[in-house]
């Protein structure tokens, strides 16, 4: 198996405290950071405010940086909801005629206009609904196209059949090519993937993939003492944030971008024994099936 466990944290203080020197502390309270380590054992720490307007910090922690305030971006459709506090981060929305669907919105999109007219106005989490354009033709085409649809796949299938039975037309069978950039799970993959990786290789490649600086910084604030929980979290959040389509073919590429050409070959090997064993698995049963 790939997976292992790499999410214990070792430290020898009772459980909310931290090791600071030959002491262990308390944390700092919400909306400021660590500045000194205590000097006596069980005492608090010196603290600081976080920077206003610019940092903030929600829960009690133990590191000495506070996190930066997330910035609504004008150029991806976004504007401030609520302003960022020394507890709490800002709060973004879609601007007017911009709308996004996405459980977490990195930017909005506009909204779409209606030629033909509005069955549903866009609001800041749906897109507009428009009306379909009328026409006598619809159904005919309606008919017409799943007819020459089939008949494509009939005389593809044909062809193709006889060009792969034929040993001297130099085309193999497509059962025998290994599949290209599938779109599979990869989240059974995500820790031992982490493992194999810098600290560093894995915030590069989760910000030439579109993960924000503050989530980066957030996800070493909530895990600062943990530093492989801290490299399987942000990929975690890339693969949510990205959507399982395409996302292979992006790991592939970006390992291959930051030099980590070995991993990528090593995940490419491993995924594609994965897929013809499953593959493999179910004709083995369609035929035991088959023959009952």
């Amino acid at each position: 198996m790939l997976r292992r466990n790499v999410r214990e944290t070792e430290t020898s203080c009772p459980e909310g405290l931290y090791r600071g020197g030959e002491f262990c502390c308390q944390p700092c309270q919400p909306g400021k950071r660590k500045h000194l380590d205590c000097t006596t054992s069980g005492g608090k720490p010196i603290c600081l405010p976080c920077a206003e307007g610019k940092e903030y910090m929600d829960k009690e922690h133990y590191s000495d940086k506070c996190r930066r305030c997330a910035l609504c971006d004008g150029g991806h459709g976004l504007e401030v909801e609520t302003n960022c506090t020394w507890t709490q981060n800002t709060k973004c929305r879609c601007k007017h005629n911009f709308y996004c669907n996405a459980s977490v919105c990195e930017h909005c999109d506009p909204c779409t206009s209606c030629e033909h007219g509005i069955l549903e106005e866009c609001t800041r989490t749906s897109n507009t609904k428009c009306k379909q354009k009328s026409s006598k033709y619809r159904l005919l085409w309606l008919i017409i196209i799943p007819v020459l649809g089939v008949t494509f796949v009939f005389i593809y299938k044909k062809y193709w059949k006889r060009r792969q039975d034929d040993p001297e037309s130099g085309i193999s069978n497509p059962e025998n090519k290994p599949m290209i950039f599938p779109d599979v799970d990869l989240s059974k993959y995500i820790p031992d993937i982490a493992e194999r990786m810098a600290l560093d290789q894995v915030r590069k490649f989760v910000r030439e993939n579109g993960i924000p600086e503050t989530k980066i910084d957030e996800i070493r604030n909530d895990y600062f003492q943990n530093t492989a929980e801290q490299k399987i979290q942000m990929l975690q959040w890339w693969y949510q944030s990205h959507g399982k389509k395409d996302a292979y073919h992006t790991l592939i590429k970006g390992l291959k971008k930051i030099n980590c050409c070995a991993l990528a070959e090593e995940i490419q090997t491993k995924i594609q024994k994965d897929i013809e064993n499953s593959t493999s698995d179910n004709r083995n049963e369609n035929e035991r099936q088959r023959l009952e």
